[in-house]
């Protein structure tokens, strides 16, 4: 069985509890190395315990995957201080940035009304429960 700090390659698939498939490596294994806190506790733990060849499911609760839902996450801002605050496109995605953050950061474009922007930085698989489906197919 892998140990802290070996590296493993792995085929996944990951979903919601629907079946609805949120992220699938098709067939390019993902490596990383054990111990390093890359991939979710959860599913680290079930690729240390698995032998070259192994698949298992790797069922994930929200708060030990993407978190759960923050209602503080959803921020309102006036419309002229945020670019392109009137034409934004609600329900899409777009990349916040502001003098604390340099970085892109992810936030879903709420609502628009009244000259006011509302953002949720919520990542958007918050609050959800997910699996893993995962093959592992190296050790090193």
């Amino acid at each position: 069985m892998p140990q802290t700090g070996n590296r493993v390659r792995f085929l996944y698939r990951g979903s919601l509890l629907d079946g609805t498939v949120f992220d699938d490596g098709k067939d390019e294994p993902h490596e990383i190395t054990l111990g390093r806190h890359q991939v979710m506790k959860p599913l680290e733990a079930a690729l240390s315990s698995m032998e070259v060849g192994d698949e298992r499911t790797v069922s994930i609760q929200a708060k030990d995957a993407y978190g759960l839902y923050d209602e503080s996450a959803l921020q309102s801002f006036p419309a002229y201080k945020v670019p392109h605050g009137e034409d934004l496109p609600v329900g899409e995605t777009i990349g916040w940035t502001s003098p604390r953050n340099a970085q892109p950061i992810p936030a879903k474009v709420v609502s628009i009304e009244n000259q006011v922007v509302t953002l949720d930085f919520n990542h958007p698989l918050a609050g959800k429960d997910i699996e893993y489906w995962v093959k592992l197919v190296a050790v090193d």
